[in-house]
């Protein structure tokens, strides 16, 4: 007898039955109701451009992009880390943020431009949230606190940006 599994099934079953950990072969901690909530990403504070250096001169911060490779490699923040959202994982993080208490700012193409798409900040931070990462924020640098919108050209003259973009700029 032959069984035809969907993928609504596999997903049910890999909800009903618990999640191991390769690793270590215990069971996956499962999040309370409170700290479930407590990782939505509408808890995330927004850095706009001010904060965010303000930020960046009180303390040391890691820039977490959590678009793609090739995303990245076109135009990002000098300094910041790559780890696309697909591949966050516990692992990846603790080895790119090993001190949980680190303020990670979180950016994506939503940080430097409004787009309509959804941030894919708003998708990672539930992940560090659950990781046990306490200082997380969203990147916004298009507009201000007030509302206002921030030019392209004030970000460059703030912030140091990297890239193919930024090269073929340079050589022009």
């Amino acid at each position: 007898m032959r069984f035809k599994i969907s993928v609504y099934g596999l997903m049910l079953a890999l909800c009903l039955f618990p999640a191991v950990s390769h690793a270590q072969q215990e069971p996956v901690q499962a999040l309370t109701l409170d700290q479930f909530k407590e990782a939505l990403p509408s808890h995330a504070e927004e850095l706009h451009l001010k904060e965010f250096l303000a930020l960046k001169q009180k303390e040391e911060v890691v820039v977490l992009d959590v678009r793609s490779k090739e995303s990245y490699a076109y135009r990002h923040l000098a300094g910041s880390v790559n780890i696309p959202l697909t591949d966050l994982t516990e692992k990846i993080l603790s080895e790119a943020v090993p001190d949980k208490d680190t303020p990670v700012v979180l950016a994506c193409d939503y940080s430097f431009f409004p787009t309509r798409m959804i941030a894919m900040t708003m998708q990672a931070y539930p992940v560090l949230k659950a990781n046990g990462y306490t200082k997380i924020y969203r990147l916004n640098l298009w507009s201000s606190a007030d509302g206002k919108m921030v030019s392209d050209e004030e970000q460059e003259k703030r912030l140091v940006f990297e890239g193919t973009s930024v090269d073929a700029q340079n050589a022009e």
